[in-house]
């Protein structure tokens, strides 16, 4: 697959994790639960897709640039597999605390953005 191919790969991916999570904690902060919630596991679903689509496209995109198994991996891929991480333990958040779920909807276009720039820059 072309570097192009990953690149289209991860953004996708990361719609649709951000799409997920904005559903989710947007429901839970108008007060909702998950039980009423009709589109809880197809939200999940996105969520789960998502992650794993971003990882794959990740990594291809990691070894279309030259990082492979026995090189070290840059500081900045580090970076964005924290974000990663965050993103991934994101769901767990609005109906656990449905008052942090107004924050939530701030801070994952803040999220993106970090991982953006990251990736943009390659900053370390």
């Amino acid at each position: 697959m072309s570097l192009a191919f990953y690149k289209v790969l991860h953004v996708l991916a990361v719609f649709l994790v951000i799409a997920a999570l904005g559903g989710v904690a947007a429901h839970a902060a108008s007060g909702q639960s998950k039980q009423a919630s009709p589109l809880y596991r197809l939200s999940m679903a996105l969520h789960g897709v998502g992650l794993l689509l971003a990882l794959v496209g990740g990594f291809g995109m990691l070894a279309k640039l030259g990082v492979d198994g026995g090189a070290l991996i840059p500081g900045w891929a580090w970076a964005k597999m924290v974000v990663w991480l965050l993103f991934a333990a994101a769901i767990a958040v609005p109906y656990r605390a449905p008052q942090a779920a107004r924050h939530l909807l701030w801070g994952l276009p803040v999220l993106g953005g970090i991982a953006t720039y990251l990736a943009i820059y390659k900053p370390f």
